[in-house]
């Protein structure tokens, strides 16, 4: 059932052991220059008389607030709306925020290693996309149907409490325009408004958006009923007709025991066959989605119809904070998806259906600050470190249709105060695409691994990716970038972008990603020379 109503199981990549430094290693003290104040008042003072950054093409985006700006605009709308709780918790992270960094953090290699840490991170720094020049005998890359070349399409199930399945309310409601409309056709089911069988009055409204289509088609009487006949020749008719882009997400979550498609993986992918090759024939605006769920995993690879009939790969994925009917709040999205993007990145991504759920109905119980945080890894890190995820469509669920569904969560995006300002916050970014143009090509740049111990010396933007590890599913308040005794830069959110500046006579020295929870107090250090255990355990 669209992977609404089954326990979603989240797979956390294991927890990496923080090892003292060998006792040959001399670790320096970093010392934040203060000019006397204890405090670092503001990050990025440290690099702040380093070279001009080089010239960068302008957003087409408005530019965002900064983050105190922001989390001061989220405290005044939840005290109008009567979030008092939520509102107190915008004004700690502002408190937190002004204290400032610690002036100093010793590492030492006599630090325990039995603490556990908070987040095992990654450094990422951003590069320019390589310009590969064709051989004579090679062909320039091609796209698949409506692909971009980068950026990631934003599209939504309208099915929140505020827009209520009215397609033309998600940008005022959000502050985007949205590229993809998620639709569900029944099997054999007659529109009666159109009398078609294509959701053609969908299809209007989207069509007046500028937007595309993506429609779940459910053969819900089994793959015996799926057969070339007049119903689904005229469905392909009716989508031509429509005149707008179709992502066709025929059969989906078929590795689930909870279709009626499930269990008979050839006479699935003979069905999908079907399906692509009437497509073809009768729609050529259609592009064919493959897309299975999330979970199991072990099952999907036998329901592949082959790149041949697959235009782009989907995938379902969630994120929850129950597992088995047992709360599993460690991990992300991100440590689920990356063994099936491994395994598919050849053909454009998309997550077809994804939502955080924020609160648990069976108990009532509302996780809005975990489900905030989980948001960031599905639209801050995701595009970023998987680039061939080129659309996200958000399943925004509300309380009163799981509940008439008998859904175990709620996804609303607008029933939690902390999720609704920062959707449009992540949103905002030029990775996002309000319009499916095929080509477009707004991101020029990529981000890869930091292996070295040592930084390239100049103005440039970093990345950190802190994997969940701890239980509680608490990311950091703040992160910051050190090399040698040299503040580089700091940030309060995700996706962890950082501006720095490494100067030529620190390019030898080694740099540290250091995570702070809202005391500022060390949760965790990773070294370009190897991990660090940190001196005490504190509340990650």
């Amino acid at each position: 059932m669209r992977g609404t109503c089954i326990m979603r199981n989240k797979v956390a990549w294991g927890l990496t052991t923080l090892l003292g430094l060998a006792s040959c290693i001399a670790l320096p003290l970093l010392v934040m220059k203060t000019g006397g104040d204890s405090r670092e008042s503001h990050s990025l003072d440290a690099v702040v008389r380093l070279d001009p950054p080089p010239v960068v093409t302008p957003s087409s985006q408005p530019k965002q607030p900064d983050i105190v700006t922001y989390w001061l605009n989220q405290e005044k709308k939840s005290e109008q709306t009567g979030h008092a709780e939520t509102a107190t918790a915008y004004r700690k992270r502002i408190d937190a925020y002004h204290a400032g960094l610690p002036s100093a953090l010793p590492l030492m290699s006599s630090w325990p290693t039995n603490q556990a840490t908070s987040t095992d991170m990654e450094l990422y720094l951003r590069v320019p996309t390589p310009d590969q020049p064709l051989k004579p005998t090679e062909s320039p890359l091609t796209l698949a149907k409506h692909e971009p070349a980068s950026g990631v399409y934003i599209g939504m199930l309208g099915a929140d409490r505020r827009v209520g399945y009215d397609v033309t309310k998600i940008e005022d409601v959000y502050g985007r325009k949205h590229a993809l409309y998620l639709s569900y056709v029944g099997w054999r089911k007659v529109q009666t408004d159109t009398n078609t069988y294509f959701p053609a009055r969908t299809a209007e409204r989207v069509k007046e958006l500028d937007g595309a289509l993506q429609i779940g088609w459910e053969p819900r009487f089994g793959l015996d009923d799926v057969q070339d006949d007049e119903y689904v020749r005229r469905f392909a008719r009716e989508a031509k007709a429509s005149g707008i882009p179709i992502f066709l997400r025929y059969a989906s979550e078929m590795n689930g025991a909870w279709v009626p498609w499930h269990g008979e993986p050839q006479k699935y992918i003979e069905k999908f066959r079907l399906i692509h090759d009437i497509m073809a024939e009768e729609a050529p605006n259609v592009a064919m989605v493959w897309s299975p769920n999330f979970w199991p995993p072990d099952t999907i690879d036998s329901y592949y119809p082959g790149d041949a009939y697959v235009d782009w790969v989907g995938f379902s994925l969630y994120s929850t904070p129950y597992s088995a009917e047992k709360e599993q709040l460690q991990g992300t999205v991100i440590d689920t998806f990356a063994p099936l993007y491994k395994r598919y990145s050849h053909k454009p991504i998309m997550i077809s259906e994804g939502a955080v759920a924020h609160t648990y109905l069976p108990t009532n119980q509302a996780y809005w600050s975990w489900a905030e945080s989980q948001l960031g890894y599905m639209y801050g890190h995701l595009p970023r470190l998987f680039p061939q995820v080129k659309a996200i469509t958000y399943f925004n669920f509300s309380r009163a249709q799981a509940i008439r569904t008998n859904g175990s969560y709620v996804y609303d995006i607008g029933e939690n105060p902390f999720m609704d300002g920062y959707y449009q916050r992540l949103i905002a970014s030029d990775w996002f695409l309000s319009k499916v143009e095929p080509g477009v090509n707004p991101i020029p740049y990529r981000y890869t691994p930091v292996l070295t111990s040592s930084l390239p010396t100049g103005r440039q933007t970093a990345l950190v990716y802190p994997k969940l590890v701890n239980k509680e599913g608490k990311p950091p308040f703040a992160i910051a970038i050190y090399q040698g005794d040299q503040l580089l830069g700091a940030s309060y959110e995700a996706p962890w972008e950082i501006e720095i500046g490494v100067r030529p006579e620190s390019a030898s020295a080694p740099w540290y990603v250091v995570a702070y929870n809202d005391q500022m107090e060390v949760t965790a250090v990773k070294s370009g020379i190897g991990p660090i255990a940190r001196t005490t355990a504190v509340t990650p």
